[in-house]
This record gives structure tokens, sequence and C-alpha cells, in this order.
């Protein structure tokens, strides 16, 4: 009997999830048609383009749909949009749900339940983190190789197609999309502006706009790559020191935290009560645990936002 009240709210929630889905702002990752000077003449010149939200932009939908694209989980699934997402976060939260309700009871579920969520944030964030290390990782490797092949070619397009066989990473996906690109008839200033959109790295964006700047004037593209190898260099060995100095503090917190844990330990042996009345059962208890709990969320803050 109880899977059968499990299956008519399953059908109750999943109705209330797709009406939810329903009214939700579609603004996310659009293709826009873009013509020929001659579009009248011959229609099927028309080419689709793709434009992303503002990365400025404060709607949950933009960020949501922008980490989607960025951690190359759209890319890999195109039909993995911001409806659908949510809403198989919400068939899988009442899963959870339904699973743990019947051997645990109502409130570990619902707690298991509004956990879902976060396992999907963490997991975005996780694979978006990962996509901006790879990006980090073999950029400097293709500005190397473009300014070898740019003794031999004069398109820009044609050098980073040159570099795509060669590098590996999301650098070398988004190079070895040039060609599907010219495929739906992008020029090679759409061709670059496409690129600039696939990782979401500065330097990376800085580098492609540099070379659609460059072949819009027609200016040396050694001296342009030669400028973004030596911007690359500064930029990641900045990063380098952020990440020693990163894995130090992490170090002494760490230690902080051994150290207090010994000095707790002792007192609850000289003072003969327990962990829980030294830290919460008066009132200077209270306020040193306030205060240290203060201190390591704004370090966890601060740290993960560091970059």
């Amino acid at each position: 009997m109880i899977w059968i009240l499990d299956a008519v709210l399953f059908g109750c929630v999943l109705a209330g999830c797709l009406c939810f889905v329903g009214w939700m702002d579609e603004r996310g990752i659009r293709e826009i048609r873009l013509y020929s000077d001659e579009f009248l003449m011959n229609e099927e010149k028309a080419v689709r383009c793709r434009v992303l939200p503002d990365p400025a932009s404060r709607k949950l939908t933009d960020r949501l749909e922008l980490a989607l694209y960025y951690s190359g989980i759209r890319g890999r699934y195109p039909f993995v949009s911001v409806k659908f997402w949510v809403l198989f976060q919400c068939f899988a939260a009442l899963w959870v749900w339904i699973l743990v309700s019947a051997g645990r009871g109502f409130w570990p579920a619902l707690l298991c339940a509004g956990l879902t969520p976060v396992c999907f944030a963490a997991f975005l964030s996780l694979m978006r983190t990962r996509r901006y290390k790879g990006t980090e990782g073999h950029l400097l490797e293709a500005i190397n190789l473009a300014e070898g092949f740019s003794a031999t070619e004069e398109d820009p397009v044609a050098i980073l197609g040159h570099c795509g066989e060669y590098i590996k990473g999301p650098v070398g996906q988004a190079l070895r999309r040039i060609d599907a690109l010219r495929e739906q008839g992008l020029s090679s200033r759409m061709i670059l502006e496409q690129l600039k959109l696939e990782l979401e790295h500065p330097k990376w964006q800085e580098f492609i706009h540099n070379l659609n700047v460059c072949s819009m004037y027609n200016c040396d593209f050694v001296y342009v790559l030669q400028s973004s190898r030596k911007s690359t260099q500064r930029y990641l060995t900045s990063a380098k020191e952020k990440q020693s100095v990163k894995r130090v503090a992490k170090m002494e917190m760490m230690l902080i935290i051994v150290l207090s844990m010994v000095i707790l330990v002792a007192m609850t042996e000289l003072m003969e009560v327990s962990l829980v009345w030294l830290l919460w059962g008066s009132l200077p208890g209270k306020a040193c645990s306030v205060y240290m709990a203060g201190i390591l969320v704004l370090f966890v803050w601060s740290l993960s936002g560091y970059r």
C-alpha cells in the first residue's frame, strides 16, 4: 500500500516539477540566425551563431546556464538545458526521498532530499574547475605552437587548426571544432568569436580576441603571439605563487585545528566535563565557539574565491 501512495505522490510531484520548469525564464544559450549580404537572393547562406548569457548577470538561470556550458556538460550533451537540469534534480531528490523514507523515516528522507541539489551543484562546480585548470595547463602550449605555425600561415583560423592536432585537453577540443564551424558557413572572424566563447579562462579569451583584432586590421601575428605568450607566462607564474600561498594557509589552518583539539581534550580531562558542555555549556564557551566557527567560515570562503 505504501508503494502505491509513493507512486501517486511521485506523479504529483513530477507534475509540479513540470509546471515549475514551464514558467522559468528561457534565456540561456541562444542561437541567432546570421545572413550574408545577399541573403534576399540566397537564403540558404544563413548560418546559426551561439550567444551566451551575460557573465555579469545575477539571474539564477543565467548563472546556471553558464555553469552548464563552461563545465563541458552542455557541449557534450546539447539537450541538457536549464529546464532539464532543474527537472532532473527534482526527479533525483524525489527518488532519494522515497528510498530513504522507506527505511529511515520522514525527517532523514527530507534532509537527504534537500542535500541532493547541493550534490548536483558541487558536481557542476567540480567539473567547471577541472575544465578551467585543464585550459590553464594547455594554453601556453597552444600559444607556443601558434607562434611556430605563424611563420607559414597567415590565416589565424588555419594556425589554430594546425595547433588543435597536437594539443590535448579542453583547448585541443575547442580547436578541433574549427572544421565543424567552417562547415556551418562561418567566416574567420565569426569562428574566432565562437572559439572565444568555448572556454572560460580569461587568458584564452584575451588570446582569441587579440587574434581577431589582428585579423581585422592585418597586423603582425608574430608580435601579437609573442605578447600573448609573455602575458600568459606572467599570469601562470602569479597563479603558481597564489597556489603556494593557499597551500601554506591550509597547512597552518590544519595545524591550528589540531592544536585546538588537543587543548580542548586536555581541558575536558582537567575540568572533568564533557566536550559539548565545554563548547556550548557556558557563555565564554559559546562566544569562543562562534568566534572560531566564524574564522573557519571566513577562511574557507577566502580560499574558494582566491584566484
